[in-house]
């Protein structure tokens, strides 16, 4: 086993199972350094590097692993943050991708991806017109073929008449309608894993981080001005009228139809979210913003509530990075993508709630086990 603490008190193990064997015992010894890499970002995977001594030149010859072959890691502590203690980080199961064979010293690294270059999923090109299909369905449709389970938790699901999928893999072609709708796509643990990003940036602060505490080590912040929008506009052909109108979004939450009212009938519009209950015949009227950029989106709507959902969408896509940040940490294996946090004595930078982007466990000899995390602001809308 690794003892990461000489003195036993502390100490964390990896396990490996390599091909359904469990080499934890037989590996161990040889360990010079381990990475695992978790990402909410959308598009992108999870991933592990482990670094091997190769003094004897095993790893040149019989153990040399094989690309393609699956592997899977845990992380445990033990007598971590209390006598006693334990936690396990199941880090997931992955493919072997890239194999780098260096010295002196000699040393074997593996680098594994979650999605691994077996996978159809990835690496074949497919060409397909896809038409009247909502996300959900498509993804399911996909997962199913190439044997992934699905999470999918999005209020925003529209109906799209037509995508084509012009000679790229399945999930590239996944992540083009994604990007399209607004919303994130990544694969993890075997799952394609679909989410609207408000949903979580909504969610209770699960952590609270304090400088020279919390095995604090160092950190980093970015608050930037450009490329952030104040409003965005999406047109759409009003299906009443068959006007083409201009529905504006304004980050102060206000929204409307820009310079004129849509023609016709009644509508209910909850005063709460400003969502259009029933289907929308007619609207405020909305001035276009004196201050700020305008994001401007040429989408088929089929109401202003589809309207609206993708103005939401492409607006958080693009004033996300206004808040960003990074963090490292002594070992924490609590931090988890995808988590909300606050800090504390950080100065101006505890006013904000922050999401967990990226979170990377890594060990090395010199180091010990340390966690690096990046962050951004979270959206309100």
């Amino acid at each position: 086993m690794i003892n990461f603490i000489e003195n036993n008190v502390r100490k964390c193990t990896l396990r490996l199972i390599y091909e359904n064997k469990d080499i934890t015992y037989d590996v161990s010894d040889y360990i010079e350094s381990f990475s695992f890499t978790e990402r909410a970002k959308n598009g992108e995977s999870d991933d592990i590097s482990i670094t091997f001594r190769n003094n004897n030149q095993e790893w040149s010859n019989n153990w040399f692993p094989q690309r393609g072959a699956k592997i899977s890691a845990k992380i445990i502590t033990e007598n971590w943050n209390n006598v006693n203690d334990a936690y396990v980080l199941d880090c997931g199961s992955f493919e072997i991708d890239e194999i780098n064979d260096q010295g002196p010293p000699s040393t074997i690294t593996i680098g594994a991806l979650s999605v691994g270059i077996s996978s159809s999923l990835r690496g074949q090109s497919n060409s397909k017109a896809w038409e009247n299909f909502r996300f959900s369905k498509i993804v399911s449709e996909l997962a199913k073929k190439h044997q992934f389970g699905v999470f999918f938790d999005c209020r925003y699901d529209p109906l799209i008449d037509r995508f084509d999928q012009k000679n790229e893999s399945d999930l590239s072609f996944l992540l083009n309608v994604a990007e399209y709708i607004g919303v994130n796509l990544r694969i993890a643990k075997n799952k394609i894993i679909v989410y609207e990003e408000a949903l979580y940036d909504n969610k209770t602060v699960s952590f609270s981080l304090t400088k020279n505490n919390d095995g604090y080590i160092n950190h980093s912040f970015r608050a930037s001005s450009a490329d952030i929008y104040s409003a965005c506009h999406v047109q759409f052909l009003d299906s009443s009228s068959s006007k083409l109108m201009t529905y504006q979004y304004n980050l102060n939450g206000s929204s409307g139809i820009l310079g004129e009212k849509a023609s016709g009938g009644n509508i209910k519009i909850d005063p709460v979210t400003r969502m259009v209950i029933s289907e929308p015949v007619s609207t405020k009227k909305i001035e276009a913003p004196k201050v700020g950029k305008i994001l401007k989106i040429n989408r088929r709507c089929k109401s202003l509530t589809e309207a609206e959902s993708l103005a939401k969408s492409m607006l958080r896509g693009k004033n996300k990075r206004e808040l960003s940040g990074s963090l490292t940490f002594f070992g924490n294996l609590y931090l988890r993508a995808g988590l909300t946090l606050s800090l504390n004595q950080f100065g101006v930078w505890d006013g904000a709630k922050w999401v967990i982007d990226e979170v990377s466990h890594s060990y090395s000899k010199s180091s010990g086990l340390e966690t690096a995390i990046t962050i951004r602001g979270a959206l309100d809308y």
